[in-house]
């Protein structure tokens, strides 16, 4: 039985097209499994990052005119109509979960689907804000067909709560498949005076920014801070002007190699993220478990349960005075105690690697 897997958003900011193809490599080269993803302006990380996926399987591509939105959701859908029934089995990647819910039910009758997996990043909050949503999502999700994913146990069960009537087995926890089973190249951690922090990654308002750049221009015992990667919106490089003139900012788009060389860098990262739903989880832990560094994050979170379990990182009250405090006595480099850290986060990467986890993604999709 044929899987589809759709990406409709594979060319927006952030990691979906490599998320996808981390997924495709993880799953291999599986005549049973093909894709279908978004066009949109043809740039140089699109073109690449298809031509790494067809390394895997069958790509199909349906046009875009934006990057996200649901505009996309919808082209997926009219282009999963025009296959007239290829495929029995669906998985949407990323979707607009509201037109998806309400437009799913007119695209089945002519779609012989035997099962419509759903992966989902985000809580029910819509459902709580507005009546109808609330109505088209809980009769999306109480259909036979429908299996309904969630990356963290804490979301997955935001939603259960929520949607009561929702059989237990049809909402459940898919697990990423982000950290390769043998990293191509170790990343040694370099002994220096100075303490190297980095927040890595989509450059937006909530990942403290705008509190730790004045922190560590002031205070240069703390050590150095560097702010790498591409800003989400022309609205965030105007909110966090506090990166002018910051000799600790790259403003750049940086590849997976790029990124991992960035974070290999740092003696820690920091994941103190103020605006931010705590039952999801980070993509920056999974960044820093492939480079075998330690994490900083606040404790009532996903990322805080993970550092916990592990002993991967540095639990920060959620004060920022007294986060700054926290960072002033972090273990450094080649003491027992950021040894410590290091073999923590080993065993985070053990715990989530393709290798611990394959067999059960397998399992959901194709079982």
């Amino acid at each position: 039985m044929k899987l589809l897997v759709i990406q409709p958003w594979f060319g927006a900011i952030g990691h979906p097209a490599q998320s996808l193809i981390n997924m495709a490599s993880a799953i291999g080269r599986d005549g049973r499994v093909a894709y279908l993803v978004s066009r949109g302006d043809e740039s140089e990380f699109c073109r690449d990052a298809t031509e790494r996926l067809k390394e895997w399987g069958e790509v199909e591509r349906f046009a875009v005119t934006t990057p996200t939105g649901a505009s996309n959701t919808i082209r997926a859908l009219l282009a999963l109509w025009r296959m007239r029934g290829k495929y029995r089995r669906i998985f949407f990647f990323d979707e607009s979960l509201f037109v998806l819910a309400l437009l799913w039910p007119l695209f089945s009758w002519r779609l012989p689907v035997e099962r419509l997996g759903v992966l989902h990043l985000f809580g029910p909050r819509m459902g709580r804000r507005n009546w109808l949503a609330r109505f088209v999502i809980g009769r999306f999700l109480e259909r036979r067909e429908v299996r309904f994913y969630l990356r963290t146990e804490e979301m997955a069960q935001a939603w259960r709560d929520a949607y009561g009537a929702v059989a237990s087995g049809q909402i459940s926890c898919l697990p990423s498949l982000e950290i390769p089973d043998d990293e191509g190249r170790q990343y040694p951690v370099s002994h220096s005076d100075i303490l190297a922090f980095g927040v890595i990654g989509q450059i937006r308002v909530g990942k403290g920014i705008e509190w730790l750049v004045p922190a560590f221009q002031s205070d240069p015992s703390l050590g150095k801070l560097t702010v790498a990667g591409e800003f989400a919106s022309p609205g965030s490089r105007e909110q966090l002007s506090v990166l002018d003139g910051f000799d600790g900012f790259i403003n750049c788009f940086m590849t997976e190699s790029d990124m991992l060389e960035r974070a290999a860098g740092q003696d820690y990262l920091l994941m103190l993220y103020d605006v931010w739903d705590k039952r999801m989880e980070s993509a920056v832990l999974y960044l820093a478990a492939r480079v075998n560094r330690p994490v900083v994050v606040y404790g009532d979170s996903w990322c805080g349960r993970m550092v916990r379990e592990f002993g991967c990182g540095v639990v920060a009250p959620i004060d920022h005075k007294e986060a700054v405090n926290v960072l002033l006595q972090i273990p450094r480099p080649g003491s027992d105690e950021y040894a410590g850290l290091l073999k923590g986060m080993d065993a985070f990467r053990q715990a989530h690697s393709v290798k611990s986890l394959r067999g059960r993604v397998i399992q959901e999709l194709l079982g």
